[in-house]
């Protein structure tokens, strides 16, 4: 068996310690006498228990410093984890407060457009209500100067009317005045014949220049006497130049036409 191989070290240390044994149970036995001097122990037993010892305490020294190393290599592995732990949670800290930061930023710049957004609000809408206002007023302006205008135009117009009654008065008050100067002057030449009944009634149409003179006369409508039509007739050219008003306007309204009616009970002998 190998334990029985001079060459290995387990036989002389259990060797060493029975010895070791021995010698402390001899002095506890034969306490307190005399102490024995023990029989000397062979010089080559010395010398593998001293070899046995310094190879235990050799291969202990081996194992404390494996045991260090790998401590101290456990160690540093610690330290190193930790190190990394440290310089993770340094990286995280900083992308967290840089995280942080740029939330923050744009919380801020959100709140800027927020508050930018509520400005241009408030403006649009303090234009759009001064627009309103401006359209309002330009309205009430608008339809003020309509109201103007339409009470200016009626009273214009009002003005007109009664311009043009005044006027259509007096030209009817000229007319007839004119009318009644002219048949006065052809009933002062008119001559007709006898035998004619007061009753009998002739129209002619005498056309006329704005100077009186009259260019021609037209029975329109006879008395059914050829001779009492042809005195009217001759009496208009005899009266010739009438009497007619200035106005040219009312000459070419009224007389540059005039159909006028005579009965002989106006004429005169």
């Amino acid at each position: 068996m190998n334990w029985l191989n001079p060459q290995h070290y387990s036989l002389p240390v259990l060797v060493s310690v029975l010895l070791h044994g021995l010698v402390v149970v001899a002095l506890l036995w034969h306490w307190p006498e005399p102490q024995r001097i023990p029989e000397p122990v062979p010089q080559h037993v010395i010398a593998q228990v001293i070899q046995e010892e310094n190879a235990a305490e050799k291969q202990r020294k081996l194992e404390a410093e494996k045991r260090k190393r790998q401590q101290e290599l456990a160690a540093r592995r610690a330290a190193e984890q930790k190190k990394k732990a440290a310089e993770q949670k340094k990286r995280e800290q900083e992308a967290a407060r840089k995280l942080a930061e740029q939330k923050k930023r744009e919380q801020a710049l959100a709140l800027k457009e927020k508050a930018a957004a509520e400005q241009r609000a408030k403006e649009k809408a303090a234009q759009e209500k001064a627009d309103r206002q401006r359209a309002e007023q330009q309205r009430q302006q608008e339809q003020a100067l309509a109201e103007q205008l339409a009470r200016e135009q009626a009273a214009q117009q009002q003005k007109e009317q009664q311009e043009a009654r005044r006027q259509a008065e007096r030209a009817a008050v000229l007319e007839a005045d004119f009318i009644e100067q002219i048949r006065a002057k052809v009933s002062s030449v008119w001559r007709y014949p006898p035998s004619v009944r007061p009753d009998q009634e002739v129209s002619v149409r005498i056309q006329l220049v704005p100077t009186g003179e009259v260019i021609q006369v037209q029975v329109v409508s006879s008395s059914g006497n050829a001779a009492l039509d042809r005195s009217v007739e001759q009496a208009v050219m005899r009266a010739s130049p009438l009497p007619v008003p200035d106005d040219i306007r009312l000459f070419e309204q009224r007389f540059r036409n005039l159909t006028l009616k005579f009965r002989p009970e106006n004429a005169t002998w």
